[in-house]
């Protein structure tokens, strides 16, 4: 028994639950249809991404249609790409798609994954002048100049920035690890959330969730363990103070490297003479 899920295309029942199928018809009964939003980025980059419908742009919006949801729209020819044999925003495009929805994590997540550069997400905004919600997107991509892999990171950037540091810091700055250490490391490198190299610090921000696993919790402490021997002082911040008094969070980074810098100054100090006792 087939059933008809959009103009002259009929499935297997059993085929209208799963998105490739839907994906499939919506190219064989619209050719101009463009996959856009949840859909697009599920079936190309974020696959762990769920997309209960299907969602596409078409010049014309035609009849509605369970398990689809179209718009009328006309995608820039730019930012669509061919994906086996279907019509799909490119990522940088799918990612602005999606930020009315999911606000930064879509722009973290996408560069999280190395899949866009925040270049291509300016120039993808600039393809669609005068489009509704594009002061936030525009917002948003100014925010990710530090290019933050979550959310947590997002508010980790926003406290250190106003702050006047003697040394500069850097988002996931990479820490590699030598060969006895990489037999057991799968990259052999380490990425910081913010790492000021000249002093050997980094500044790590989880959310609850982050440690909900015991597995989790003992690879972090693996990590932190690595780090201080190879001469890194770890901090870790939540993200909850973060969010509820970055003040307070500030002022404890500033303490912090402070206290950091004066131990590296004391340590290329001349050693004090000793007193000379009769």
């Amino acid at each position: 028994m087939l059933v008809r899920i959009l103009p002259s295309i009929w499935v297997a029942p059993t085929g209208t639950e799963r998105l490739e199928v839907l994906a499939q018809a919506l190219a064989a009964a619209y050719p101009d249809a463009v996959i856009t939003g949840r859909a697009a980025a599920r079936l190309t980059w974020w696959p762990e991404l769920s997309a209960h419908v299907l969602t596409a742009a078409r010049p014309l919006r035609p009849p509605p249609a369970p398990r689809f949801s179209f718009g009328e729209r006309r995608v820039d020819p730019n930012h669509v790409i061919e994906y086996g044999g279907l019509r799909i925003t490119d990522v940088a495009m799918t990612v602005l798609d999606l930020i009315p929805e999911l606000g930064g994590a879509a722009i973290d997540e996408a560069l999280r994954r190395r899949v866009v550069t925040l270049e291509e997400l300016w120039t993808a905004l600039a393809a669609t002048p005068g489009r509704r919600g594009n002061r936030r997107r525009r917002a948003l991509l100014h925010d990710s100049r530090d290019q933050p892999w979550s959310e947590a990171e997002r508010a980790l950037h926003q406290v250190l920035r106003p702050l006047r540091l003697p040394c500069r810091w850097y988002s996931n700055f990479r820490v590699p690890f030598d060969a006895e250490e990489r037999s057991s490391v799968t990259s052999g490198v380490y990425y910081l959330d913010a790492g000021l190299p000249d002093l050997l610090l980094d500044i790590e921000v989880d959310g609850h969730e982050f440690h909900a696993t015991k597995a989790a919790f003992n690879a972090d402490r693996l990590r932190d363990t690595r780090l201080a021997a190879q001469g890194w002082q770890v901090v870790r911040l939540a993200a909850v103070h973060l969010l509820t008094e970055p003040e307070k969070v500030r002022a404890r980074i500033e303490s912090i490297v402070r206290h950091r810098l004066a131990l590296f100054r004391d340590a290329h100090r001349p050693p004090v003479p000793s007193v000379m006792r009769r």
